[in-house]
């Protein structure tokens, strides 16, 4: 007699927060003013750093003691590092491997402020979220933000997006115009500013702010265009059908000489 197939996991999407004793974390609790996100990729680290520029400062000694940075820049929003070596925990005692041992999946990248790193988890099955609360409550204190169950949910519909797809082409000036926006309220509804006290603000004319600002949400939006096609109630390919018919069917009637009278 031929056994039932097994019923499927249910699978969770957790959010919590870890307070342990590693390089990152440590230096987190000496900066409390600092936002570090951290993602870590083939033995180095990539740092997004914000906050009080003696902080920042700080933070950028730490990394060139430490190996030394392969590339530093900076902007208004703050630091970004990619570092020689990876900075990270000594091996076993990280808490992505931690994660990883108990079968469950880390999203990077990984949010450190206070000495808390806040991480994004996908879990297997009730008993993998037991054993993976256990694990990490024996390395440190664990806050859990949030849980909740992944039912019937396609796959497209839970997207991680790359921030690289979403800003990917998007200038300096385009990007600060959009954020400043963003700050000020000018997307709220109804809105907060106008096009011109944002203009006065980066000390530009307000038809070039405009310019700035339609370029970056024109970019933002067609990068995003893949995405919104795949959370689309029907299929991304038949949206993409309809697109090329619609535009077959403007060449047609274009194509067409109008009637005389």
């Amino acid at each position: 007699m031929i056994a039932p197939p097994a019923e499927p996991e249910a699978m969770f999407a957790a959010t919590l927060e870890v307070r342990h004793d590693c390089p990152i974390g440590n230096l987190s609790r000496e900066l409390p003013g600092l936002r570090i996100v951290h993602w870590c990729v083939n033995n180095r680290d990539l740092f997004q750093v914000s906050g009080p520029e003696e902080e920042l400062r700080a933070f950028r000694e730490w990394v060139e003691a430490g190996g030394g940075a392969r590339h530093v820049s900076q902007g208004p929003d703050g630091l970004l590092l990619v570092t020689q070596v990876c900075r990270c925990a000594k091996p076993g005692a990280s808490i992505g491997q931690a994660i990883r041992r108990t079968g469950a999946w880390d999203i990077p990248p990984i949010v450190y402020r206070e000495g808390w790193e806040s991480w994004r988890v996908l879990v297997f099955g009730d008993r993998s979220v037991r054993e993976l609360f256990q694990e990490l409550r024996r390395r440190g204190e664990v806050r859990l933000l949030s849980l909740r169950p992944i039912e019937n949910v396609p796959m497209e519909k839970m997207m991680l997006i790359p921030g690289s797809d979403i800003f990917a082409g998007l200038t300096d000036r385009q990007s600060a115009s959009l954020l400043l926006g963003l700050r000020f309220g000018y997307y709220t509804s109804p809105s907060e500013t106008t096009i011109e006290r944002l203009a006065d603000g980066m000390g530009l004319a307000p038809s070039t702010y405009g310019e700035h600002l339609r370029k970056a949400e024109a970019r933002v939006l067609l990068n995003l265009r893949p995405y919104l096609e795949a959370f689309a109630s029907r299929a991304p390919g038949e949206v993409a059908v309809e697109d090329a018919r619609a535009v077959a069917t403007r060449r047609a009637k274009d194509a067409i000489p109008a009637e005389t009278a």
